[in-house]
């Protein structure tokens, strides 16, 4: 395996996602696409794949025409049709100008943002098509300004978190997944009040590195997550988050303070420090009782620092995802989808302490 060499830091990241992540071979097609603001990134990485031997081809969508085009024709005209079969996918998503989307619904947003549509999953499985999605080019000064937060610092800890090793990513998280899939119930405790009981589901429990591959077709960097599915109405108790929810494109984008608290599986009571608008209305638009306890995660990387949209990825960090359904790619999308993450919390497996503020004690 090629280990990163010093150099600017576009060529230093392309040549971690081409090798590591997505292990790019000589002769192979990889098509890159990427929005203007992220070219870049884009051009990095079309280098570094010539370099490697393969054969790149970058497409890249120009914010200007893009939102020309939105005026001229309209949302459903523009149509992605997807990268093509075979081979590797990049995508650097975007746009700078994100708040131009805002007026639009979230399933037009989504339509113009994803780089596919879900007819396309099923070609690109039976292709074989390793498909990645590089969020590096996400800390842009306008998103900066929105969150509050350094544009600089924002893309370091970016940068970080993609450049851990996937491997040693793997290896943290089938230490976790081992005593996990052994266990049936779960208990999360916390200084500031959570204690949620939660029993586990009988489904494969997921650890996500960002490596397409074992049937996975898409993968996101930067990753590193744990996931638990859990029981249909096997959760009780409280959840007190004390890391901020980040969605860009919410009304207000910060949620901070969640506390929720789960009766039989379903959501029965919550509230929020502040910024908990757009949970509270699409929480009501699905109606009481109709948001459930999906899963938990637990974060496995160690370089996530402050980066904003992803504090449930860092290292000792225990989430509990909220939603009305199952997530699956290439099914419908969940009409609420919420991650409230707890850094610090104590875990048990049965009754047996397990992880003492986040972290594993002892071996077992």
């Amino acid at each position: 395996m090629a280990r990163p060499r010093r150099g600017p830091p576009e060529e230093a990241l392309a040549r971690v996602v081409l090798d590591r992540y997505l292990r790019v071979r000589r002769g192979e097609a990889v098509t890159i696409e990427a929005w203007s603001h992220a070219l870049r990134w884009a051009r990095a990485a079309v280098v570094e794949a010539r370099r490697r031997g393969a054969v790149p081809t970058l497409v890249v969508e120009d914010e200007t025409a893009f939102f020309r085009s939105v005026a001229a024709v309209g949302v459903r005209a523009l149509r992605r049709r997807g990268p093509p079969a075979g081979g590797a996918y990049l995508y650097f998503p975007g746009p700078e100008a994100f708040p131009r989307l805002f007026g639009l619904p979230a399933a037009d947003r989504e339509r113009l943002l994803a780089p596919h549509d879900r007819s396309w999953w099923q070609r690109a499985r039976r292709s074989g098509l390793r498909a990645l999605e590089v969020r590096v080019a996400d800390a842009t000064e306008t998103a900066a300004e929105r969150l509050g937060v350094d544009r600089a610092e924002w893309e370091a800890d970016l940068r970080r978190a993609i450049g851990v090793d996937p491997a040693r990513l793997q290896r943290a998280g089938d230490r976790l997944a081992r005593p996990l899939a052994r266990a049936r119930r779960l208990t999360v405790e916390h200084a500031n009040g959570t204690h949620l009981l939660v029993e586990r589901a009988p489904r494969p429990i997921v650890v996500d590195v960002g490596r397409p591959g074992s049937g996975a077709v898409w993968s996101r960097v930067p990753s590193g997550l744990v996931v638990v599915p859990l029981r249909p109405g096997r959760a009780e108790g409280v959840w007190e988050a004390n890391r901020p929810a980040v969605d860009r494109f919410a009304h207000p984008p910060v949620a901070v303070g969640a506390r929720l608290r789960v009766a039989r599986g379903r959501l029965v009571e919550y509230d929020f420090d502040r910024g908990g608008e757009p949970f509270a209305t699409a929480a009501a638009r699905l109606g009481r009782g109709r948001v459930r306890a999906m899963a938990l995660t637990l974060g496995l990387n160690p370089r996530v620092g402050a980066a904003p949209e992803f504090p449930e990825l860092s290292e000792g960090t225990v989430g509990l995802w909220l939603s009305e359904r199952r997530y699956r790619p290439d099914g419908p999308r969940p009409r609420i989808s919420y991650l409230a993450s707890l850094e610090g919390a104590d875990v048990a497996l049965d009754g047996r302490p397990w992880l003492r503020g986040g972290r594993p004690g002892r071996s077992r």
